[in-house]
């Protein structure tokens, strides 16, 4: 019986997510997320007094997982090595979902602004991303963009990687595997990739 209801549980925190993707967090129910479920609002009320409380279950895995991830890296020697092991492990959660959790507080800032989960998550991202950028984020105590940018790439990379992988043959291994490079690539860029001439933006 306790297996059964966290499956339930589980199953109301995916099918929440598609549906906050889907119509926003303000624009999703409770009743909404019962019926995709096919259940009775009853039903989901029995696991989840409000759809917040669904939300919090979500951003409390969020959190829990980036905050793992830092612990381990702050253990461990700076370097490639380390770098290329917390994007294997990152790559390792968007393959369970956690792809959709980052977009919801990515793209439901103002409706989470209450959330106290959804800034302690912003907070761990933001650590998480400094981490992976490491000494390079700072030259001569002024951030370097292009750092912060190779590591957002990065993540997207996997994010997309994450999600096209749930519709993938085989589980999506080869996908991953190679977003996996490429996230690599981006951050610690292979010294012979390098070009002799950057080309310089300049604003109109």
């Amino acid at each position: 019986m306790a297996g059964r209801r966290t499956d339930t549980r589980e199953r109301a925190q995916r099918v929440a997510l598609q549906l906050f993707a889907e119509h926003g967090y303000e624009g999703t129910s409770l009743r909404m997320i019962a019926e995709r479920l096919d259940i009775t609002k009853a039903a989901l009320y029995y696991h989840y007094k409000s759809k917040a409380e669904i939300l919090a279950a979500v951003l409390g895995n969020f959190s829990t997982s980036v905050a793992e991830l830092i612990d381990w890296g702050r253990q461990q020697p700076e370097g490639p090595g380390t770098r290329r092991e917390l994007l294997r492990r990152y790559a390792e959660l968007t393959a369970s979902g956690i792809t959709a959790a980052a977009r919801l507080v990515q793209e439901n800032e103002p409706s989470l602004q209450e959330q106290s989960l959804a800034a302690e998550v912003r907070g761990h991202v933001v650590t998480f991303f400094d981490l992976l950028a490491g000494p390079g984020v700072l030259t001569g105590g002024v951030s370097d963009p292009a750092a912060s940018l190779r590591v957002r790439l990065a993540i997207a990379a996997l994010h997309m990687a994450g999600d096209e992988a749930k519709h993938a043959q085989g589980g999506g291994e080869e996908l991953l595997s190679a977003a996996l490079d490429i996230a690599c690539d981006l951050i610690d860029p292979p010294v012979n990739s390098a070009p002799e001439h950057t080309a310089r933006f300049t604003a109109p």
